[in-house]
């Protein structure tokens, strides 16, 4: 009947309840006679005492009232006499029709026949003379004083009487309440240790299979793919035994044929690995090197050996490197730019990767350190050449600028038209060219990696209002709406906010330059995903769909194209490309002839708020 472990367990479940009912039932009766007691404790006794207290003042009003009918204001007192015989009564009948214990109710008849007695008495004071104060004085203290003192007698018996049997009940009441203990606990003792002995003998049979199948599942979890577990019974855990042992069998086939390819497969990627020419190191998540090869020997004069399961620092010992590699692996964004690093006199770009695992969380990390040397000497000499043609043509574009603001201020002789319309096309040609070079200049300082960036959680709102602020005036002269549409509420960003700043210029100067009087710019932001997504739209000319992949191209420009020209140096929309870039963003446009240009790029966003 009781083949299966379902059923084995349901019956020990079964006969818990059942105690627990049988438990459960005798506290519930006791309880229910316990609370009957207490009922009668707490409801009938304490209403009678309340009564016979609240008859006592009334009782001691009335006799002040008497008082000051003798000595002061008869009409008042009267008024107050009867006020309080009405409410004595009703707290009277309260008590009469509340009797609960023995002779209780001979103390309410004899109160009833003395307060009758005791009003009787007071209405024959009030026929006599006012002036008589010695003889309504006799008269209190010979009649109405005993009945008033003997009305206060009955009261306080007959409150003492239901005190009495008000302790006398709470003494019943506590004998029962240790009586229903003492029987609840009883039951419950018996009931725990019957339950007790039925789950010990149940939990011993159920269990030891259970542990031996355990036992033989850590054996086999260490390697040890020989066990054979040998439960013979015909429930659940006998039917376990049986998969277990098949399951064993599968996995020892398989690892008899899969170990061979796994050590092949791992051989050959250890061959790879200390095959490659740059150096290569690997971390675990505690920055301890577990692998490294040829290359990263030399480089470092370290050996495998020596430098396995050490951490980074004591065989590389370069702290400003390590902090880099430990700030993006704690970042959460796309930002891998580290500093070039020089060892001897060698150029390395350090390629960081952090390994990921099925949770999602790093379990190691890459290091790959690419030798720019030859690229370093090369790009030295570009900037060397970049600058020194910068700062030769700034000196002369400086002269030229300023003695041609001179000559079109006329502070040197008259000019005339002719002579005007030369000089604002030098100027205006002097002040492109001027843009070229600082453009040029700052792309220069971006791509050799001088130009270092603050990254930090800022505002994006705060960026674009400090952006769009000196451009309204521009924008007012030409006649064109510049309107900032952030939200002051939008999350912050993992941003450089004076790269930001230039990135927002730059793109909000461009749509100015092609758009005309009426035509709209409009700044704007929204949140996707962990990254946020600022727009800069204007209804301007619009760029051809041909065009708008290679305007973010070095010195772009159209050339033979009568319907759409290039207004700028062709550096503006490179710098912006590497700074987003830069950030772990990405840029991009969406354009059409006569219709618009919308410039977008994205920047991570911080957890914390500007």
């Amino acid at each position: 009947m009781f083949k299966t472990l379902k059923s084995k367990i349901s019956i020990v479940y079964l006969v818990l309840v059942v105690l627990v009912l049988i438990v459960g039932i005798i506290s519930g009766i006791n309880m229910y006679y316990l609370s009957k007691t207490i009922d009668g404790l707490m409801i009938d006794n304490y209403k009678s005492i309340k009564a016979v207290n609240l008859m006592n003042e009334e009782l001691e009003n009335q006799n002040n009232a008497i008082l000051t009918f003798i000595y002061d204001d008869r009409q008042t007192a009267i008024k107050q006499f009867n006020q309080d015989n009405s409410v004595f009564y009703n707290w009277y009948n309260v008590e009469a029709n509340n009797i609960t214990e023995k002779n209780e109710g001979n103390y309410v008849d004899e109160i009833k026949s003395a307060y009758v007695n005791f009003t009787t008495s007071v209405s024959y004071l009030q026929g006599m003379p006012p002036d008589d104060k010695v003889g309504m004085l006799n008269y209190y203290n010979m009649k109405i004083k005993p009945n008033y003192e003997h009305i206060k007698d009955l009261l306080n018996s007959l409150a003492k009487l239901n005190e009495d049997a008000m302790f006398k009940k709470k003494t019943n009441a506590t004998l029962d309440a240790k009586n229903s203990m003492y029987t609840i606990l009883l039951v419950t003792l018996l009931a725990a240790i019957f339950g007790f002995i039925i789950s010990l003998i149940f939990t011993n049979r159920f269990l030891k299979p259970m542990e031996y199948l355990i036992k033989s599942i850590r054996e086999v979890k260490e390697g040890e793919l020989d066990q054979v577990i040998s439960i013979k019974t015909d429930d659940e855990l006998g039917k376990l035994a049986v998969e277990f042992n098949n399951m064993i069998r599968r996995l020892k086939q398989y690892e008899e044929s899969q170990l061979g390819k796994i050590i092949d497969e791992r051989n050959k990627t250890l061959s790879i690995v200390k095959s490659i020419n740059d150096p290569l190191l690997v971390l675990n998540s505690d920055y301890k090197i577990i692998l490294l090869n040829g290359a990263a020997e030399e480089l470092f004069g370290i050996e495998e050996k020596n430098a396995i399961d050490k951490h980074f620092l004591l065989s590389v010992k370069d702290e400003k490197l390590f902090e880099q590699i430990n700030a993006i692996v704690d970042s959460k964004f796309n930002i891998n730019k580290v500093e070039q690093v020089k060892y001897g006199d060698k150029y390395y770009d350090v390629t960081i990767t952090p390994i990921k695992n099925y949770k999602s969380e790093i379990s190691d990390i890459l290091l790959v350190f690419h030798n720019i040397t030859e690229f370093k000497e090369l790009d030295q000499a570009k900037d060397d050449f970049i600058s020194i043609i910068s700062h030769e043509f700034k000196t002369p574009l400086t002269s030229i600028m300023m003695g041609t603001s001179m000559i079109l201020e006329e502070k040197i002789g008259a000019i005339n038209d002719k002579q005007r319309s030369t000089l604002v096309a030098i100027e205006e040609e002097s002040e492109k060219l001027t843009e070229l070079v600082n453009e040029l200049i700052e792309l220069t300082k971006i791509e050799s990696g001088k130009e270092m960036y603050n990254f930090k959680c800022c505002s994006i709102f705060g960026i674009a209002q400090n952006t769009v602020k000196p451009l309204y005036n521009i924008a007012n002269e030409k006649g064109v709406n510049l309107t900032n549409t952030i939200d002051e509420d939008m999350p912050c960003v993992y941003a450089d906010p004076e790269k930001i700043t230039w990135v927002l210029n730059n793109l909000i100067t461009n749509a100015l330059k092609y758009t005309d009087a009426g035509d709209d710019i409009t700044i704007s932001a929204s949140v996707d995903g962990d990254f946020m997504q600022i727009s800069v739209k204007d209804t301007g000319a619009g760029i051809p769909k041909e065009y708008k992949d290679k305007i973010f191209d070095k010195f772009f420009h159209v050339q033979n194209d009568d319907e759409f020209e290039i207004k700028g140096t062709g550096l503006g929309l490179a710098v912006v490309k590497e700074i987003v870039e830069a950030h772990g963003g990405k840029v991009w446009c969406e354009s059409d002839i006569d219709v618009g240009s919308n410039f977008m790029f994205t920047l991570p966003i911080c957890d914390e708020r500007g």
